[in-house]
């Protein structure tokens, strides 16, 4: 796409961003904090990511991508939960949506094992990433920061390594309307939430930019691109197992919402903390990806390393000045 055709997109997004601002206002659909939640107001406007999914919406109509699985996957799991945003499902509907979402974009990056339980595997892996993924839209700034970071570097990576292909459209309209979304969200009083239907949609054309990656790379060293909130995400579930709770309600154990909650930090300023850890790496993998195996394995264990101690001392620390300050962590 031109610069010309940038300019346009970014205009038109601007236009149906404050569009549906203005639908939104007049049908009430302003956000209700839950327990995982790291506001208490309620005029927010929610489900305001659903431009990430009509930015990939004009790449698909506009350069007539052909990427048929792929896309359908996104409109179906955009669809539930913009569905669940306004009148809320059970967790089997959006479950059985997702694994149905996640078998589509398997089969379109070509990543379709003969062994059934390497496939469902995947799946699970999959599923578990978006609902993760769900969890960034509980902190201002945090989807919209992280996910520029993730998306711009790979838009980067793919242009170094295929220039032409799909993604030299999709990759920058969705860069494009994550721009936008962010003077929207990253503030301290946000206008709008992402939304399931944001963050879920941002989840998974991540997931499939980074598998197409991985397949034209051929190298799994790019997984690290997520590796910041991937570390923050696993260890929090094996966290949440030990503590018996269920890893299906919302909460606030997640590193970045106790530093809002416990330490006090401002939304942004965590938001920011996060992006800028995973730019870092980010750089370490792309100047890694013509080394030797062995190095990039050596690269791979020093990062998560260095990432588990840092999770594992903070959160510690944090939940024993909670502790010390009120009683009893909760």
């Amino acid at each position: 796409m031109s610069l010309i055709r940038y300019v346009l997109l970014a205009a038109l997004l601007v236009g149906i961003k404050l569009v549906y601002l203005r639908i939104a206002r007049h049908f009430n659909l302003f956000d209700t904090p839950n327990e995982r939640s790291s506001h208490t107001d309620s005029v927010t406007i929610q489900s305001g990511g659903i431009i990430f999914y009509l930015a990939a919406l004009v790449a698909v109509s506009v350069n007539k991508l052909n990427q048929p699985y792929f896309f359908a996957g996104l409109t179906v799991v955009a669809l539930i939960s913009f569905w669940d945003d306004v009148n809320s499902l059970s967790i089997h509907s959006r479950i059985i949506t997702q694994f149905s979402a996640m078998g589509l974009l398997l089969i379109q990056t070509g990543v379709f094992p003969d062994q059934k339980w390497v496939f469902f595997g995947l799946l699970i892996i999959g599923v578990g990433s978006l609902n993760a993924y769900n969890f960034m839209d509980g902190v201002n700034g945090m989807t919209a920061f992280y996910s520029l970071v993730t998306i711009g570097t790979l838009w980067y990576q793919q242009s170094q390594t295929r220039p032409g292909n799909v993604f030299d459209s999709l990759l920058p309209c969705v860069f494009i309307a994550l721009l936008i979304f962010s003077y929207f969200n990253a503030r301290r009083q946000a206008i709008c939430f992402a939304g399931d239907v944001g963050s879920i949609s941002m989840g998974f054309i991540c997931l499939y930019a980074l598998l197409a990656a991985i397949n034209q790379s051929h190298t799994y060293l790019l997984v690290l691109f997520l590796a910041v909130y991937g570390i923050d995400s696993v260890l929090t579930i094996m966290h949440r197992l030990y503590l018996g709770q269920s890893i299906f309600q919302a909460h606030r154990l997640h590193l970045f919402q106790l530093l809002v909650h416990q330490y006090g930090w401002s939304h942004l300023r965590v938001s920011g903390l996060y992006a800028l850890v995973q730019a870092g790496i980010n750089v370490l993998v792309l100047s890694a990806l013509d080394w030797s195996i062995t190095a990039q394995l050596m690269l791979t264990g020093l990062i998560l390393g260095v990432l588990i101690g840092l999770y594992g001392s903070l959160k510690k620390w944090l939940m024993n000045e909670c502790y010390t300050e009120k009683g009893r962590f909760s």
